[in-house]
């Protein structure tokens, strides 16, 4: 009997394009806010849009898994949501996380 040995190679990290198509399913018109990346590629994007009432703001974060500079850490390459009203953040969650076994985005419900 023949093993399956199917070798991992180094996990594949999602550019900026795709965290975008990800976001825009749930906000079409967002202003970009900050994005950093290191020599694996983009770990940080953060972008936000306009509530409908006056002060409210909802931001968009995409975190990728690891350790990086200024306390940027994440368990899981994700993407949040985080609703402010004057500044203060007033609720937020996951709103999808990235499958590396699959390369696919999954919707957290």
């Amino acid at each position: 009997m023949m093993e399956n040995s199917i070798e991992k190679g180094p996990e594949r990290i999602p550019i900026k394009e795709e965290v975008m198509e990800v976001i825009s399913r749930f906000e079409k018109a967002t202003t970009f806010v900050r994005e950093l990346s290191d020599e694996q590629g983009l770990y940080l994007l953060e972008v936000q849009a306009e509530g409908k009432e006056p002060g409210e703001v909802t931001q968009y974060r995409y975190q990728r898994k690891g350790t990086f500079p200024n306390h940027n850490e994440s368990l899981e390459t994700v993407i949040q949501v985080v609703y402010y009203q004057d500044e203060i953040p007033v609720g937020g969650t996951n709103i999808a996380e990235y499958k590396s076994e699959t390369g696919q985005w999954e919707e957290v419900k």
